[in-house]
């Protein structure tokens, strides 16, 4: 009877299913190492890509501060600048407010009238004299108005009386001229509307 030993071939069978094996094993491992590094390389240059955009909008963010902080500084140079006019155009209007004043009122005053005072208070300038009549004083009064002085002119006291001087009758008066009051420029930013807000 004729023996075959078989134990080598299966020998070599198990060699190469181990052979077989190991390769698919390396292959694969191979595989999940170029598909990680393939992510890594991925996410690695996107995190790149991010954090330029972030340096960029951090340089962008500085660049705007600075343009705020100039802005800022402009506006409060205008502020500066508008209150040194202010006080120049107050200044010069005091200097010369009397002046224009007398002069205003010398214009208006007919000629059958004359002045005993002129009290310039805060908000009032009160003018008192005589008149030979009521035209006259009256006619004063217009003069006053289109010399516009004032914003209202206003007759507080007319009567008639005998002037010991001259012993004349003559018409004494008191007129009160209200001032213009200075208008405001700037509104305040956060002033609600005057019509139509909420209740």
């Amino acid at each position: 009877m004729i023996r075959i030993n078989l134990l080598p071939v299966r020998a070599a069978k198990k060699k190469e299913s181990i052979r077989f094996q190991l390769t698919v094993a390396g292959l694969a491992t191979f595989f999940v190492f170029a598909v990680s590094a393939a992510a890594f390389l991925i996410v690695r240059s996107e995190a790149g890509s991010i954090s330029d955009q972030i340096t960029s909008g951090n340089q962008e963010l500085v660049e705007l501060q600075k343009k705020v902080g100039e802005l800022s500084k402009i506006k409060e140079q205008k502020k500066i600048v508008e209150e040194k006019l202010r006080i120049i155009t107050q200044l010069e209007a005091d200097r010369t407010g009397p002046a224009k004043l007398f002069r205003s009122i010398g214009t208006a005053i007919p000629a059958r009238a004359w002045l005993k005072s002129i009290k310039d208070e805060e908000s009032v300038i009160i003018l008192e004299g005589y008149a030979s009549d009521d035209e006259v004083v009256a006619e004063f009064m217009r003069g006053l108005e289109r010399a516009a002085i004032g914003a209202a002119v206003e007759l507080e006291v007319a009567q008639r009386l005998v002037e010991q001087e001259s012993a004349m009758e003559v018409v004494n008066f008191i007129v009160r001229i209200e001032k213009r009051r200075p208008v405001r420029q700037d509104k305040p930013a956060n002033q609600k509307p005057a019509a139509g807000g909420k209740k």
